[in-house]
């Protein structure tokens, strides 16, 4: 059970030279996971980092033929997760990786960067292909119009359009939901505005809306030659990723298969000060309020926060984020996180969680049994970060969830 990294071409995916990478670190995410009242949704991110690399592990015999290697933009780097699972002629199952960014060479090894997906796409901007001042006085007068559409429909769309629609464009990127029909629309996205429209930051602005979907691109083999990575998104049913597949986990002080269990607490929210658009006196506003809390026996004091969305133009949109705001924020809150080893085994000696068998999105059945200030119990956690290095050791962030104790 070990990490294998891969060469790869960013614009075919077709996999080059192996190569050895003595350390890194790795993370990948589904949504914000910070322990915060104002956190927005946002995009699952990935990155890969720590990358110092001796120019005896770079292919190439001549100084050109390496710098080839790893040309910025142009080649990245994928790591597998080989286990016992995989048989002995697999690569393995590819966790995580993408384009090189900026490196930094010196007479002895080299620096660099490895650049999400998420991340190349911020560098890619929604405008009509030949159009862009081509209006009367060299202006942009073409704007998108999507409706009757989901919102992972909109999201594919977008990324088609700054993808294969552009010359040089094209990524391994699927786009499993490309005109799937839904209710939302957007008309808003105009070429003019091309500065606030990158592919990541339409994406993200997408995933915060109400009700917006988790998206994330996952990698996979298309073939023994190929790695391509699958746009994955919530439906607007069920905006959340992964909500099927359901992992086990224990713990307990003499042992478990989660390690180095920690729980964070932050108290509950009662007022949410949330303001739109406008400006100065004429600023849309709403108060949302649960004063529920600080009427009871033991009660709690009050806490505020605000929220601050000037595009809301509506004031039953303004009301509703507050609302959402303050629910998810009016109870006292805690944050689950731990460890687990990729390369522990059954008793048949079969891997039990193998990466690239479970994804941030997915749900795992924590069995929680003797720590000091969290009852026994089985909880049901959502994962939504999961991090570590060269070593089978990951790091799991789970979502925020009620205190089952106040």
């Amino acid at each position: 059970m070990t990490w294998r990294g891969f060469l790869y071409d960013t614009i075919s995916g077709q996999l080059a030279q192996e190569i050895d990478v003595p350390s890194f670190t790795w993370s990948m995410t589904v949504s914000d996971s910070s322990f915060s009242t104002t956190k927005d949704k946002g995009v699952g991110e990935d990155e890969v980092g720590g990358l110092e690399l001796p120019w005896s592990q770079i292919p190439g015999t001549t100084p050109a033929a390496k710098a080839s290697s790893l040309m910025c933009g142009k080649r990245g780097l994928i790591m597998f997760w080989k286990s016992a699972r995989d048989d002995a002629s697999s690569l393995g199952t590819p966790v995580v990786g993408g384009p090189f960014g900026v490196r930094s060479s010196t007479p002895l090894d080299v620096s660099v960067p490895v650049d999400s997906m998420m991340s190349m796409l911020a560098n890619r901007f929604l405008a009509h292909e030949g159009r862009f001042g081509t209006g009367g006085d060299h202006t942009a007068q073409a704007s998108y119009a999507w409706k009757g559409m989901s919102l992972r429909g909109i999201a594919c769309e977008v990324i088609r359009q700054c993808t294969s629609c552009k010359p040089g464009g094209q990524l391994p990127i699927d786009l499993p939901y490309l005109g799937e029909k839904g209710s939302h629309e957007r008309t808003d996205w105009q070429d003019w505005d091309v500065q606030n429209q990158s592919c990541k930051d339409l994406l993200t602005k997408l995933a915060n809306v109400q009700g917006g979907p988790d998206m994330q691109f996952r990698p996979y083999l298309a073939d023994s030659q190929h790695v391509r990575w699958r746009f994955e998104a919530g439906s607007d049913g069920d905006v959340f990723l992964g909500q099927k597949t359901v992992h086990a986990l224990e713990y307990h002080p003499q042992g478990g298969t989660l390690e180095n269990l920690t729980v964070d607490r932050m108290a509950p929210v009662q007022r949410v000060y949330a303001t739109g658009s406008g400006s100065d006196k004429a600023t849309l506003c709403y108060l949302a309020e649960d004063m529920a809390l600080t009427r009871v026996n033991d009660p709690w004091p009050l806490y505020e926060t605000t929220y601050s969305d000037s595009d809301v133009k509506n004031y039953a949109v303004l009301k509703s984020h507050a609302h959402s705001r303050l629910e998810a924020n009016s109870r006292p809150l805690m944050q689950v996180t731990g460890e687990i080893d990729a390369d522990d085994v059954d008793a048949s000696g079969m891997p039990l969680h193998p990466l690239g068998g479970f994804w941030p999105g997915e749900v795992f059945k924590v069995s929680i049994v003797g720590f000091p200030d969290l009852p026994n119990n089985v909880y049901r956690l959502r994962l939504m970060k999961m991090s570590g290095d060269e070593t089978s050791k990951v790091k799991l962030v789970f979502d925020i969830c009620e205190d089952p104790v106040y």
